[in-house]
């Protein structure tokens, strides 16, 4: 048995948390103090890491000490935002101390922007960072001898600079005796590095190398048994089994780059093959830039795309510069029109974008020179360049930023995050493959892409995603351009194919995909019900009480336990039961105490210690609230807080001031706490709303990954002369049916074939059954918070035997086995809108809404019909 089986047969520590968050056993939830205290929200699977991470650390039987722990997490998925969120929850559990290392100097000047420049767009905390009532800052130091213990204390340094000063010491800086009786966090950034010497059989030289570098971090590590080292990397090959057998135990959280494409956070990555000059190729690319940028601004986006252009050397990197800023300048309507004479489908596009806009040949020749005139471009390929291009090339999207094109080698390859690069172009034509293996160069050019596919967030409207694709579905819609980075490179199948290779390697290149057109049936489209008829839908609203009508102030919990400190010492004999019992009974007597009648001063001083109870911020809560004073006061609010006092008789009876300071303190961060993790930012309404049918349910071209699975279904048709009879239905003859396929999953197949079963039943007690899939036409909107969903079908019935009209509409799930319980929440709303949708009444028409339990075929399928039928 090989040393990765032997590893594989264990159970990874990161699978074994993710199954007890998918089987229910442990809630994602966001801490309020990284919610309160970060700058930009958490996205889902960023949640999820901060939940492993918790569940990890506070976990006993889990927890190794020291602890080392790993997050493997594609590039562009936010791993410095978990540092940032991790080390405000570490300093909640008492950590101060941070030694922040990784391989090279760039990372470096970029973190300290992101955890020390408040000015800066990259940086990651809100302006006052408060926990527990405590300000809290963020320190750079170069020892941890003189540090504020109210305060986070940060070491910045190289792998290498760090080994060099511990080992050659010199006054005011750092040395091992730093770690003596103090615990540290350790926070290795791209990880990968490290792990190159653990790949392979050494040489003398690299031994040397690891031993030097890896002992000092031990011995950092193994100071304290208190002490963490949180390692973070996108990329992580645990396919070899030495990797495998390291990490198997500390890898922590693990979210590639193609969960991280598939869940829609990145752009869709394309190559455009151009069979031109290199400098031609960039003048291209410089065209199609100018195409996104026109289509941002057309739908009101303010968007600046940028243009890499990269080179193999530093020289020839040089001399392309100076030849792009000479063809920019010489730019006129013969060279323009021999360039366009070019075959190709994506410049094609964008001059017909640029014709429906009315931009002449001449008016873009104008913007071009414009747009990528000489002080446009930007140049980091030397080694002396300043801290302040670092910024520079960092910040490309902040609206002061003029540079639209950057030209490179390979000193962008780690550490560049930046959201607004969306062509990428390969200035040499030669290739490095051996055998049947992507070279090395074609690797890196497959992380560069990698780097570059961070997607730029936008929405048109509240109810879209900020920071997730949204056109992937819509395959005709022009703003898929403003979703997707064009690599650049000439006509040459062999490199391409090389390139793809290495794009799947990483999980940036998407599978093979299929693309078909679903039709509604011409004779669902003559109905009465498709040209007059309405679905109804709620919205996702701003969580305002300003707004929304139908707010209600978040219920406060009246009643907390606090413990004293009891400051007692005691001296017991050895075995004397007695006198333990009574230590114990003494050390736990319980007085309760209400705020309503303690001094207000206190009560107002403890609130003025957290940011959360800033009158401004409460009025957004609490709208109803005159004053601090009537927050204070009010029975409503913390007023008619009483809290069990426990601790010594005398001690409970007659508190101090400062006891009830820490009392309100301890009490009021309780509430802020409940408040911040189930009071979110949006809403869905309760009121639903009609909207026409016709609106929102067309004809859709769909695009589907190839699956060579022969049992998967999702993709294919019902009406295929191959498809297990289980599944079939002639839908052609399926009246009730909108729809000319169905392309769903083996579930929705199940569920489309159950409906034909009862068709005849139903139509004894309605009329007008239509039954309806759901491609991205329509959203719903949990009441809680705005999350989205999208059921699968929609089902509508006319109540035949009412002597009104009665409509019925039914939001229909069909769910996997392996998604019953992860997508329980959807299930539950669904089961939430009888009781709670609120349905404005029409003349001679009423609407009943339901939404139905999850089907499944093999688990579900009773009790789904059940439902259906006492409806």
């Amino acid at each position: 048995m090989s040393l990765f089986n032997q590893v594989d047969t264990y159970q990874r520590l990161d699978k074994r948390i993710a199954s007890k968050i998918e089987d229910g056993d442990l809630a994602v939830v966001l801490s309020p103090i990284i919610k309160n205290n970060l700058r930009f929200g958490s996205r889902e699977y960023q949640t999820e890491a901060f939940t492993a991470l918790d569940y990890y650390l506070n976990n006993s039987k889990l927890r190794a000490r020291p602890s080392q722990v790993l997050f493997h997490m594609a590039t562009g998925s936010g791993k410095t935002l978990v540092m940032a969120g991790a080390m405000l929850e570490l300093y909640n559990m008492g950590y101060r101390n941070f030694i922040f290392f990784v391989n090279t100097d760039t990372i470096i000047r970029k973190t300290k922007e992101n955890f020390l420049n408040p000015k800066s767009s990259k940086y990651l905390f809100k302006e006052v960072i408060n926990i527990n009532g405590v300000n809290v800052s963020i320190d750079e130091v170069d020892s941890f001898e003189s540090t504020n213990e109210d305060n986070i204390s940060i070491l910045f340094s190289t792998i290498q600079g760090l080994h060099t000063k511990l080992n050659n010491p010199r006054e005011n800086s750092i040395t091992f005796d730093d770690f003596v009786n103090r615990k540290v966090v350790l926070i290795s950034d791209e990880a990968h590095h490290i792990n190159a010497l653990t790949k392979k059989t050494l040489t003398a030289q690299e031994k040397e190398i690891s031993v030097t570098w890896e002992n000092t971090v031990d011995r950092i590590f193994h100071s304290n048994p208190d002490n963490i080292m949180m390692e973070f990397t996108a990329t992580l090959e645990l396919s070899h089994p030495n990797i495998a057998a390291k990490y198997n135990n500390k890898l922590l959280y693990d979210y590639p780059l193609a969960k991280f494409r598939e869940d829609k956070y990145s752009k869709e990555v394309k190559t455009n093959q151009v069979d031109f000059e290199p400098i031609q190729r960039a003048i291209v690319a410089s065209i199609i830039s100018q195409y996104k940028k026109k289509v941002f601004a057309s739908n009101g986006i303010l968007a600046k795309p940028v243009v890499m252009l990269k080179s193999k050397t530093t020289a020839e990197s040089a001399v392309m510069e100076e030849k792009f800023i000479e063809a920019i300048k010489n730019l006129n309507e013969d060279k323009l029109k021999n360039i366009i004479k070019l075959d190709n489908e994506v410049l094609v596009e964008a001059l017909k974008y640029f014709e429906s806009l009315n931009i002449s040949y001449q008016s873009l020749i104008d913007e071009l020179k414009e747009d990528f005139s000489a002080d446009k471009i930007i140049s980091v390929n030397s080694k002396n360049d300043t801290d302040e291009k670092q910024i520079t090339i960092n910040s490309l999207e902040d609206i002061d930023n003029e540079f639209r094109a950057v030209f490179a080698v390979d000193k962008l390859n780690e550490g560049w995050d930046v959201l607004n690069l969306f062509d990428i172009v390969r200035l040499y034509d030669t290739r490095d493959a051996t055998g049947n293996k992507p070279g090395k160069t074609t690797v890196q050019e497959a992380q560069l892409i990698g780097r570059g596919a961070r997607y730029f967030p936008f929405k048109l409207d509240e109810n879209q995603d900020l920071d997730k694709r949204k056109y992937d579905d819509d395959i005709t819609n022009t703003l898929r351009i403003c979703e997707t980075l064009h690599y650049h490179c000439s006509h040459n199948p062999k490199y391409i194919s090389e390139l793809n290779q290495a794009l799947k390697q990483i999980g940036l290149f998407p599978d093979e995909k299929v693309e078909v057109d679903l039709y509604l049936k011409d004779e669902f489209k003559e109905t009465n019900f498709y040209k007059n008829g309405f679905i109804l839908l709620n919205k996702k609203v701003l969580n305002n009480p300003k707004t929304l009508l139908e707010y209600q102030e978040p219920d406060i919990v009246k009643r907390y336990t606090y413990a004293l400190r009891t400051n007692r010492s005691a001296v017991n004999t050895i075995f004397d039961e007695a006198s333990m019992k009574a230590n114990r009974v003494a050390a736990n007597y319980m007085n309760t105490h209400k705020f309503n009648v303690w001094d207000k001063t206190i009560l107002l001083k403890a609130l003025n210690k957290i940011p959360f109870y800033r009158f401004n911020n409460l009025q957004k809560f609490f709208p109803s609230i005159k004053s601090m004073l009537d927050f204070v006061s009010n029975d409503k609010y913390l007023g008619g807080i009483s809290v069990d006092v426990t601790g010594l008789e005398k001690d409970t009876k007659e508190l101090t001031a400062f006891q009830k300071l820490d009392i309100v303190v301890y009490v009021a961060n309780k509430i802020a706490d409940e408040i911040s993790t189930k009071f979110g930012d949006y809403r869905g309404t309760k009121s639903f709303y009609r909207e026409p049918i016709r609106k929102h349910f067309r004809n859709k071209k769909l695009s589907f990954s190839v699956n060579t699975s022969p049992t998967a279904e999702t993709g294919k048709p019902t009406m295929r002369h191959d498809i297990d009879p289980k599944f079939y239905v002639d839908l052609n003859k399926a009246n009730w049916y909108a729809f000319n396929e169905n392309y769903g999953s083996s579930e929705e197949k199940f569920l489309v074939k159950f409906f034909e079963s009862q068709i005849e039943d139903l139509k004894q007690k309605y009329s007008d059954i239509y039954l309806l899939r759901n491609e991205r036409h329509f959203k719903l909107y949990r009441f809680s918070d705005g999350k989205a969903t999208e059921p699968d079908f929609v089902l509508f019935m006319t109540e035949k035997l009412s002597g009104e009209e009665v409509i019925y509409q039914l939001f229909i799930e069909p769910k996997g086995e392996q998604l019953l319980y992860t997508d329980q929440w959807k299930e539950d709303f669904l089961k939430d809108i009888e009781n709670h949708a609120v349905i404005e009444l029409y003349q001679n028409q009423s609407y009943k809404l339901i939404g139905m339990p999850f089907y499944n075929k093999e688990n579900r399928e009773d009790i789904f019909e059940e439902r259906l039928k006492n409806i």
